[in-house]
């Protein structure tokens, strides 16, 4: 309990000052009273007052104990299949699996203190379900979690809730993803949440795995070292993977027997310039996004990222023989880190929890900085994997299911959240104690980008197709006056009066 506090700590601390003080609130508060001294000859002093139960999960229930919904059944429609099928939304019983086991707990704690009943409506293709339910006035779901990018599908046609209007959800509490909150609205529009509630978000969080053993054989600087002292940087990032780059077999051609510096995909040309805190688009004084990845400094960005996903120690998974596929061992990518032949490998936190039983020994940071000069570290994510949740429009009651969900959020910090960082941590023989810091850093520090959830006038897929930096200035060029008019359209559209 105390490693998961101060696990929690970790990432409190790196909220706004008011958020962390409102946490600390959740509990019963009392009056101190004063502090002053009085004379010797005066009544005794009066007996400390107790100190506050620390804050568990019996504790936490506490403050739902009065709600009564009557068995109401909440209906939560989620992944039905494939990689990504939603996994911490329901459980049907304890099997001794971590993150199972602790959905288990917090919806039984939850069921049994307001009286409810939680159902999973597992769909393929969650969004484009619920919208259809919605455009026929059903009243199916009460909550639904899907990808960022199908959720935001939605948004300008007015199918799902604004947060800040349902007066029973504070998305300012600390179980709420604060970055993604303020992010990610839109005209103070506030349409997609996560935080606590699930962990699937951070199975869709970017972060880099390097391979311990090869950074010992090759006498190369520690990364935790690095990332701690700030130097952890571009340049630093690629003078490492070209050391590590090998032919190994000494045949002439790159295959699976070969080390390659760097294991990447495409999408990582994007994830990797947002790690230097740059944004497709920022927002003005009414929360209005505009675009910005047309300046200069922005483009000298991408051309360098470009370079390092083009490089000669770069695998994309096409420098090898093996076949891709969807499977571990098919993947190129995912296999050539898990067999010890790459020195990085930037990926979801997702292929954590596999390579926890492979053999190869690794640790977790944070993508590289574009210079020691940036102030901080950035962490991108998966805009189709990071999930998130959303409420329809045809819900009945919003106060209660605003209710509902508020309690689940909260109820996970203390079941949801410490599960995951047990199942991500232990390893097949030890636990990584070294980046358990790295992991909170890399979770409260993601760059939520409106510009690559909502790819207006296809600005972001433009960009994570490049592979030549040489033409990143006429590509841009070309592409922002298609990318404005595709803005404009849907801010017109949601500004446009709820039918």
């Amino acid at each position: 309990m105390r490693r998961t506090c101060s696990l929690l700590l970790a990432l409190l601390l790196l909220l706004p000052l008011p958020l962390f003080a409102s946490c600390s609130e959740t509990g019963e508060n009392s009056d101190k009273g004063s502090t002053e001294t009085t004379p010797a000859d005066a009544a005794p002093a009066a007996e400390p007052e107790e100190e506050e139960p620390e804050m568990s999960l019996e504790v936490a229930k506490l403050q739902y104990e009065d709600r009564d919904y009557s068995g109401y059944e909440f209906r939560i429609a989620d992944r039905a299949s494939g990689d990504w099928k939603t996994f911490d939304v329901f459980s049907e019983g304890i099997t001794g699996e971590t993150i199972n086991d602790s959905v288990f707990n917090r919806n039984t704690v939850l069921e049994d203190v307001m009286n409810i009943k939680i159902t999973e409506v597992p769909v393929d293709g969650v969004a484009n379900t619920v919208k259809t339910s919605i455009v026929a006035m059903a009243d199916d779901y009460d909550i639904f979690t899907d990808g960022l990018d199908a959720l935001a599908n939605l948004v300008p046609q007015h199918y799902i809730l604004d947060f800040n209007t349902v007066e029973t959800i504070h998305p300012e509490n600390a179980w709420w993803d604060q970055g993604l909150y303020k992010d990610l609205s839109i005209g103070k529009g506030s349409y997609l949440m996560t935080g606590d509630i699930s962990v699937m978000d951070n199975y869709g969080t970017w972060c880099y795995l390097f391979n311990k053993q090869l950074i010992q054989n090759l006498g190369l600087e520690d990364p935790y070292e690095l990332v701690d002292s700030g130097k952890w940087t571009l340049d630093k990032h690629n003078e490492m993977a070209k050391a590590a780059t090998l032919d190994e077999d000494g045949n002439g051609k790159w295959t699976a027997d070969d080390v390659y510096g760097f294991v990447t995909e495409d999408y990582n040309t994007v994830a990797l310039w947002s790690c230097f805190g740059y944004r497709i688009c920022e927002k003005d004084e009414n929360d209005l996004p505009y675009f910005t990845y047309n300046g200069e400094n922005e483009i000298t960005a991408l051309m360098r990222v470009i370079d390092t996903q083009q490089g000669d120690f770069t695998n994309m998974g096409t420098k090898s023989t093996v076949t891709g596929g969807g499977s571990f061992q098919l993947n190129t990518r995912e296999n050539q880190f898990a067999t010890g032949k790459a020195l990085f490998y930037y990926a979801g936190m997702r292929n954590v929890t596999l390579y926890r039983e492979a053999d190869t020994d690794f640790g977790i940071i944070p993508a590289p900085k574009e210079n020691e000069q940036q102030d901080r570290y950035y962490s991108s994510y998966s805009f189709s994997n990071l999930t998130a949740y959303a409420i329809p429009t045809t819900v009945q009651d919003r106060a209660k299911i605003g209710d509902i969900t508020e309690a689940m959020a909260h109820l996970s910090v203390y079941t949801l959240t410490p599960a995951y960082y047990d199942q991500t941590l232990i390893g097949k023989s030890t636990r990584d104690v070294e980046s358990e810091p790295m992991i909170a850093l890399i979770m409260a520090t993601r760059n939520f980008d409106l510009g690559i959830v909502f790819n207006w006038g296809s600005s972001f897929s433009n960009m994570m197709g490049m592979k030549d930096s040489s033409t990143v200035s006429s590509v841009i060029a070309r592409g922002v006056k298609v990318a404005n008019k595709s803005l404009e359209k849907f801010i017109e559209k949601l500004n446009e009066p709820v039918g």
